[in-house]
Formats: structure tokens, C-alpha cells, sequence
């Protein structure tokens, strides 16, 4: 009886030497290894026969691309602050030294008609004996003298109740009270400090809830001893009821967000809705990122205190949540804007020119050069000679 031997299509290669098939199971005569099964023939011969430096035989886990990259917000980390725009300025009357300060801290809360300080102000003494020797021997035809010397001591800061203590006992009192003509939040101004953007320095980082309240003694304008001039600013009172949310947002994430977008803000883990209002360039030193302004969705702020640190998350654009993204390790740079993947075909990976976008966090945008079907390999930098050129296919 004749036995009829069937000839297997299955061919055999060396992972290790791709160049070794056999048609049957055994062993690489280079290295000893176990042959491995080919799968598509034809395709895999094609592929043996690529140049060594553009296709790579490995057995290496692929990965897919992603639309989403499983994030659609950008964490950032932030303080409350109050809105410039909304912010009043309280203004020394006379010169002279403060002999008692009220208020210690920045962002202490003040109410209208609150003590702020006292100051003691030669100036105010002089006016007011010069008041005292009009007053006491003016004539009727005199009565506009007295006027403006009133409207004078009025202007120094003392009050109509006071002048008429003074007329009634004619005791001088060189010490004028400066009382807060609004509600809000008090700010205490530096030697260099400017009103309108002295709400929007960004803190230094210490860990904690709130930013640093005090300050240095020595950068203080106001404090008890030191001497003011005529027309120095003393305070801000900023408006309790118009707090704005500051974010630091680095470069690479900036073309992810635009304004309008909804941004969720923890505050002591109570969190408030809010929309960004303003992105703009910022630097503190040498570091250069971007400022954006969210405005608080909530009608009630008395829960909330400026100069609070705090998170938030940003959505990003729905544009960018769909394009394509992969790590960042699975592309390789080239130079001169040239980038590649290597892409899963058949037994091995095939490197393959790609554009890039934007990066975030650990991901980079692919716009052109593979599809969401592909197939990638993880890492590139493990299929890549320091040495060697790459040949990409477009």
C-alpha cells in the first residue's frame, strides 16, 4: 500500500535570526533557540527580506491608540482672590506715625465704620490750635474763616462729633481714628506693592490650606511706629461678594482649553461650578505658564476666604478629547520635526512616519500617519540603534 506524504505549507523561523525557516519544527543552528511557527507566508517573507534598520521582528506586546486617552480634564492647582475691578483704596488724611493698628492680618474680614488705626499726626495738632484761636476770637463778619478751617479739620479726618468736643472743652488731640468706609476683605500694601494687581501675585508654595496672611514687618507699609505721608495708601478693601478663582496652567496644556470651559473648583472639599474667564501670560522668576480666571458660580461667599489654595478640574476642549493620542514612549523624534511609531504588522513592527500635536501629561497628539486600528509598539527607544538611521515608510 502506498503512503501518500502530505506537504505542510507551515514554515519555521528563529525570532533571533529571521533569516533561518525551516518547513518544519526544530531548533536555530546559530543559536540554538526553538523555531516558531510563521503565520501568512507570504506576507511574512516579504517582510524578512525588508531592510534590518526599517523592520523589526519581536515579540513584543502591542498597544492601540486612544481617541481619549482616558482623561477629559486637566487638574490645576490655584488660590482665591478678589476682583481688582472691585477693590477700594483707603488713603492717610494727615502725616504723621501710627500709634495702634486694629486689623493684624491680610484678608481679615472688616465691616463698614470698623477702627482701623490711629495715627498721630503733628499736622492735625497745629490745625486744630489754629481752629481754637479763630474760633475762640472770630467776629461775625469772620465766619468764613471758621468755615474752611472746619472743612479743614473735616479734611484731616476728624469727624463733626469731635470738633464740637473740641470746641465744647477746647483740649487738643493730636491723635486721628481711621475708620473703614467699606465691607470686605482688608489687604495690607507693601513698599512696592501696586492695587491693582496686588490681588493677583501668585503665592509661594508652603503646603498649606491658605496663603501666608502676615507679612514681613520690614515689607509692611503699615504698621505701628512707621511714619506716613499725606496721601499714602494704607489698605485695599476688596468686595467679599466678587472672588475670583486663579489657575496655574503650564504651556503644553494651554492649547487644550480655551474660555467657556467648565472648570470644577474644590474648595475645602466643597465643590463649586465656575467658567473660564480670562487666560493670560504669567511669570514668576524664570517660569513661564498662564493664568486663568474662572468666575464662581455661587451666590453665598461668606464660606469663602481669599488667598484659599485650591484644585480644580478643566475641561478640555471636545475636539482635542477626540483626536488620537499615544504614550509618550511609543514615539521616537527624528529631528527637524520628524517623528515615528514602529506599527504591529504580521510578525513584526514596521516604523512609520507620524505628525505630532500637543502633549499632556504622559501622552502625545498623533495628527496624521496612523489610524485609531493600528496597533503599536509601547516603547519605541527598544527597537532603535543609537547608532542607525531610520528608515520610515510615510
Amino acid at each position: 500500500m502506498e503512503q501518500n506524504t502530505k506537504h505542510s505549507d507551515h514554515k519555521y523561523y528563529c525570532p533571533m535570526h529571521p533569516e533561518i525557516v525551516s518547513d518544519k519544527p526544530g531548533t536555530c543552528p546559530k543559536c540554538g533557540m526553538d523555531l516558531e511557527l510563521m503565520t501568512e507566508i507570504k506576507d511574512t517573507l516579504s517582510y524578512l527580506i525588508e531592510p534590518t534598520n526599517q523592520v523589526v521582528i519581536s515579540s513584543l506586546k502591542p498597544i492601540v491608540s486612544s481617541s481619549n486617552k482616558g482623561k477629559s480634564q486637566i487638574k490645576a492647582q490655584g488660590y482665591l482672590t478678589y476682583n481688582p475691578n472691585q477693590t477700594n483704596s483707603i488713603s492717610a488724611r494727615v502725616s504723621g506715625r501710627i500709634e495702634k493698628l486694629y486689623v493684624k492680618f491680610n484678608f481679615e474680614r472688616v465691616h463698614k465704620g470698623q477702627l482701623l488705626m490711629d495715627v498721630y499726626s503733628p499736622e492735625l495738632q497745629s490745625a486744630q490750635d489754629e481752629y481754637l484761636l479763630i474760633y475762640k476770637s472770630a467776629l461775625d463778619s469772620e465766619h468764613n474763616i471758621i468755615n474752611a478751617l472746619y472743612q479743614k479739620l473735616i479734611n484731616l479726618g476728624m469727624t463733626e462729633a469731635s470738633i464740637k468736643q473740641l470746641e465744647k472743652n477746647g483740649m487738643v488731640n493730636a491723635t486721628v481714628s481711621i475708620y473703614s468706609p467699606y465691607e470686605g476683605h482688608i489687604h495690607f500694601l507693601t513698599q512696592a506693592s501696586e492695587i491693582a494687581n496686588h490681588g493677583l501675585e501668585w503665592p509661594s508654595a508652603s503646603g498649606s490650606s491658605t496663603m501666608s496672611n502676615s507679612l514681613e514687618e520690614s515689607e509692611l507699609l503699615v504698621k505701628e511706629g512707621n511714619y506716613i505721608k499725606k496721601g499714602d495708601l494704607l489698605f485695599t478693601i476688596a468686595n467679599e461678594k466678587d472672588i475670583w478663582a486663579m489657575f496655574k496652567i503650564y504651556p503644553n496644556d494651554i492649547p487644550l482649553i480655551q474660555e467657556g470651559e467648565k472648570v470644577e473648583v474644590n474648595i475645602n472639599n466643597n465643590i463649586y461650578d465656575g467658567k473660564i474667564d480670562f487666560i493670560e501670560k504669567s511669570f514668576v522668576g524664570s517660569i513661564d505658564f498662564y493664568s486663568v480666571r474662572v468666575y464662581l458660580n455661587c451666590i453665598n461667599h461668606n464660606n469663602l476666604t481669599i488667598g484659599t489654595l485650591i484644585e480644580g478640574n478643566i475641561a478640555i476642549k471636545s475636539d482635542q478629547a477626540q483626536k488620537l493620542w499615544v504614550p509618550n514612549l511609543s514615539v521616537i523624534h527624528l529631528g527637524k520635526s520628524r517623528s515615528a511609531v514602529f506599527v504591529k504588522q504580521d510578525i513584526g513592527y514596521v516604523a512609520k512616519e507620524v505628525r505630532t500635536g500637543s502633549t499632556m501629561d504622559d501622552w502625545t497628539e498623533i495628527l496624521s500617519g496612523i489610524s485609531e486600528n493600528d496597533s503599536i509598539a509601547p516603547v519605541a527607544s527598544y527597537f532603535v540603534d543609537s547608532e542607525a538611521f531610520i528608515n520610515i515608510k510615510h
